[in-house]
């Protein structure tokens, strides 16, 4: 998935990695998350992975009318139960971790969490941090986690997505060295690179517990398929008018065609008529007159 990227580290003081990420697509939801193993013993990296993998196993992805938030919910609940039994499995009294996870589906994130791990939404230059710290009074004691036979109950927000945000979910042995406005700089990067960076601080500057970030980036908004069927039906009527009329405009128009004259209808010419010549007059004779 070229929208988000993972990194963990041990850090510079710990052997052991105990903390534990996913990021999973199913069916057109993302799911995403973290957990740091609590306590620093055996029982803090069972509890992370079997988190991991009780999550993972239980997601079902919502359909169109419910809600990512119960869906997420659920999944937590079927982690928690995960570690427990894994806990009783490999015989560890004390098996614990941090979880904060995020189901992505469009532009609707629903985020959850327990414990001190922490998600955060990065938009432009300004970060917030969305979980809430489930923290003791001592240092690195938490007040909520996934191990925990009483039942778990995390918190669950839901926020919407605009395009070009970021996702951050990461432990605290990130946040124990970075400050949010250090996070919302690298995270205005290219995921892998924002995850890469973000770990190198962290270890610059003591690496004191294990490091995990994940940077999702939101995607633009997708075009339906029936939208983008009729778009490419109008685009085509629009090629076929325009073509039609491009055809159109440059078939020369032809001239009038010259009246046809009409030939001279030959008069006919009365032949001349003999004029007949006039009959002499008689003359008449003098009369004798007569002699006495």
């Amino acid at each position: 998935m070229t929208d988000l990227a993972a990194r963990t580290d041990p850090g510079i003081v710990r052997e052991q990695n105990e903390d534990r990420w996913l990021a999973r697509d199913y069916a057109g939801v993302t799911l995403i998350a973290v957990a740091d193993g609590v306590g620093g013993e055996a029982g803090g990296e069972i509890a992370s992975a079997a988190a991991i993998e009780g999550l993972a196993g239980s997601f079902s992805p919502p359909s169109f009318r419910d809600s990512a938030r119960t869906a997420l919910g659920d999944a937590v609940q079927h982690a928690n139960a995960a570690v427990l039994s894994a806990s009783k499995g490999q015989r560890v009294e004390r098996a614990a971790t941090t979880l904060v996870a995020a189901a992505i589906r469009g532009r609707e994130v629903a985020v959850a969490n327990l414990g001190d791990s922490r998600a955060y939404l990065v938009r432009g230059p300004t970060i917030r941090q969305l979980t809430t710290d489930h923290s003791g009074d001592q240092a690195s004691s938490i007040t909520r986690f996934l191990g925990d036979p009483r039942g778990v109950q995390p918190d669950i927000f839901v926020e919407t997505l605009q395009p070009a945000d970021r996702l951050v979910l990461c432990s605290d042995g990130l946040t124990r060295h970075v400050t949010d406005p250090e996070i919302a700089s690298a995270a205005a990067d290219r995921p892998d690179r924002a995850a890469d960076k973000l770990v190198a601080l962290a270890r610059a500057r003591g690496g004191e517990d294990n490091i995990t970030v994940i940077v999702f980036a939101a995607r633009r908004p997708a075009i339906p398929r029936a939208l983008a069927g009729t778009l490419i039906l109008a685009l085509l009527i629009l090629v076929a008018v325009a073509g039609a009329l491009g055809a159109l405009l440059t078939t020369p128009v032809p001239a009038p065609a010259p009246a046809a004259s009409a030939s001279p209808s030959a008069s006919a010419s009365a032949s001349p008529s003999e004029s007949p010549s006039p009959s002499p007059s008689p003359s008449v004779a003098p009369t004798p007159s007569a002699s006495p």
